[in-house]
């Protein structure tokens, strides 16, 4: 590889790796504390906290990467726009093509990692999380800790006496079901025990107690009963067929399978998850080759700003189109190719207008514009109004 090409190379592929980072920190940030949270509140053992992170890299990644290689591009050219780098390539008659073949490099090997990620590793996280998720739900101790309201499941707050070390069983019951928050039930009992089925379920068995029903015309109902049986699995969101793979967690042969073989709604999903896992890495490539062009125009009095602002409204408005695009297609009003594929289809139109307008040397007016305005906007909110 030639030295200014690696340079290159060096550059963005060290700018975007950074923003990788940055950027998945953020977004992962909030998923760290909420399970951080079931390790302090609910005795999550580590080994399980430390699994349930690595198995939300992946789809974290996915995300992440078109939004890093597109940031890290802008800000390496950029930064070489204010130190006057790119006038001097310029000056050397180094067009722009040669500045594009580096960065696309750099962009196929993104797209290489998130088509991976897409097609691979993440339906393998999936099933990995579901079979970890299956096992914790299935387990017959719930981290419910005696005299104390526990809302470990969602929907339910469960308090109880005092539990055996060696039957579990559970004495002094009380429980408030709100997961229907028009009938909300009470009830209380004198012992319970927590059990897992065969079929999946988790049930919890109760005995001779009280259910407390508050009904709509504001009057009041109370049953008794020697025996009583709660699915706590309705509650934890557990699969109604625990054999049965959500799309998700299939392969692609297994979707190729399941357009094939299943009915026409089933199909009809198997169809768009294909689409999905192929259009999204393929985002990375076109943002990747977008950034050269943008990037060129900077000038050396543009700043970080016009990188950042460029950066971040290009992205909104491609996601957008893209979830645009898989909503309507999700609902039938255009075919999955279409949803899917037209906005790559039209960013990757704009970028080789971009390329070929930055190669003949044309400014392009509306970027400048844009990034001074909206970097400007703060300026002009906060600018104390004039005294008549």
């Amino acid at each position: 590889m030639h030295r200014l090409a690696r340079y290159l190379f060096l550059e963005c592929a060290t700018s975007s790796l950074i923003a990788l980072l940055v950027l998945s920190f953020m977004a992962m940030l909030p998923q760290v504390l909420r399970l951080v949270d079931l390790w302090v509140n609910r005795d999550l053992p580590v080994s399980v906290l430390g699994m349930m992170i690595s198995l939300s890299i992946p789809k974290i990644f996915l995300t992440t990467i078109p939004m890093a290689l597109l940031v890290g591009t802008l800000l390496s050219l950029g930064r070489m726009a204010q130190e006057s780098e790119l006038v001097i390539l310029k000056a050397c008659g180094i067009s722009p093509l040669q500045i594009l073949q580096p960065v696309a490099l750099l962009a196929l090997l993104y797209t290489a990692l998130a088509l991976a990620l897409s097609t691979l590793w993440l339906p393998s996280a999936y099933h990995q999380f579901a079979d970890l998720k299956q096992t914790l739900l299935s387990s017959t101790s719930l981290a419910l800790k005696p005299q104390a309201f526990s809302h470990a499941i969602p929907g339910l707050t469960i308090y109880f006496e005092q539990q055996d070390p060696q039957s579990q069983q559970l004495s002094g019951l009380l429980i408030h079901d709100r997961r229907n928050p028009d009938n909300p039930i009470t009830l209380t009992a004198r012992r319970g025990e927590i059990r897992s089925l065969p079929s999946g379920q988790t049930l919890l068995f109760l005995q001779e107690g009280t259910r407390h029903h508050s009904l709509p015309d504001q009057h009041y109902r109370a049953l008794r009963f020697s025996h009583y049986q709660m699915d706590l699995a309705i509650a934890l969101d557990a699969k109604a067929n625990p054999g049965k793979q959500q799309l998700d967690e299939m392969s692609l042969a297994e979707l190729s399978q399941q357009m094939r073989d299943a009915p026409p709604k089933e199909s009809y999903a198997a169809w768009m998850e294909w689409h999905r896992r192929f259009s999204f890495p393929t985002a990375t490539l076109i943002l990747g080759l977008f950034a050269v062009p943008l990037g060129l125009q900077q000038s050396p009095r543009s700043g970080r700003s016009y990188a950042l602002v460029v950066a971040i409204v290009t992205l909104i408005v491609h996601f957008a189109l893209l979830s645009i695009g898989e909503t309507m297609a999700r609902k039938q009003i255009i075919s999955p190719i279409i949803g899917f594929w037209l906005p790559n289809l039209c960013m990757a139109m704009l970028t080789l207008y971009l390329i070929t307008a930055t190669h003949q040397c044309r400014p392009f007016h509306w970027a400048n514009w844009l990034a001074n305005s909206l970097a400007n906007l703060p300026q002009r909110l906060l600018a104390a109004p004039k005294e008549p």
